[in-house]
Order: C-alpha cells, then sequence, then structure tokens
C-alpha cells in the first residue's frame, strides 16, 4: 500500500526557529500601528523587551517598518516605537520586532514586563 506524504502547511514553510533573548508575556493591549499609507488600530497579545505580537485590522507584509503607539498602563505614558519591522504574518496576526525605541520606553516597557512577572509567579 502506498503512503502519500501530506503536504505541508504553506503558513511554514519557510520559518526559521529562533530563540529568543527575552521572554514573551502574554498581554492584552490597545495600539496604534503607523505606515505611510494608513493608520491601523491592534490588540498586543504578547509583548516581549524586543518585539510584540498584534492582532491587527491591515494584512501587512514581512519586511514592513511602522512605528507603534500604545499604552500599557490607564494612568501610565503613550508607549511610541519608532520603528518596528514586521518579521511574520498570520492572516491579521503579526509579530513585530523592536527597532529604534527610545531609551524611556524601553524603561516603561521594561517596568511593566517585570510587573507582569512577578504578579504572574505569585498567582
Amino acid at each position: 500500500m502506498a503512503v502519500t506524504p501530506k503536504p505541508s502547511s504553506s503558513k511554514l514553510m519557510g520559518i526559521r526557529f529562533v530563540l529568543r533573548p527575552y521572554r514573551r508575556v502574554p498581554s492584552r493591549y490597545a495600539l496604534h500601528y503607523l505606515s505611510p499609507e494608513y493608520v491601523g488600530k491592534g490588540i498586543v497579545t504578547n509583548l516581549s523587551q524586543s518585539g510584540i505580537r498584534i492582532q491587527g485590522e491591515h494584512a501587512v507584509e514581512p519586511g514592513l517598518s511602522l512605528a507603534l503607539r500604545l499604552k500599557l498602563s490607564d494612568d501610565g505614558p503613550t508607549v511610541e516605537v519608532e520603528r518596528a519591522t514586521v518579521r511574520w504574518v498570520d492572516g491579521y496576526d503579526f509579530g513585530m520586532e523592536f527597532n529604534r525605541v527610545s531609551p524611556m520606553a524601553a524603561a516603561h516597557i521594561t517596568h511593566v514586563l517585570s510587573q507582569k512577572i512577578r504578579t504572574s509567579r505569585m498567582s
């Protein structure tokens, strides 16, 4: 009996796996992403010191550079990532690597992530 191999998922073709230097933390924050052509709204589904996963409203492509604006707390400042690059796409979900973040924004992201990690360990 001949066995036909299953076709590989087109979503996984060409993906290379990379060890991440920072822990990704499940999150739920609103954000706006900006390109020269549009402003999109999205939800942050996980966050790390070096990148972010977003459920957005626009189709994007790997390699696209965007600016990001997000609020990580009700009483905190708006965090602005000057430039982030789309690394992978799955429909309207996409992952981005931070390329240019001000020291103040990076410190705020670190603080919020530390609090979330501490809180999750206590529960």
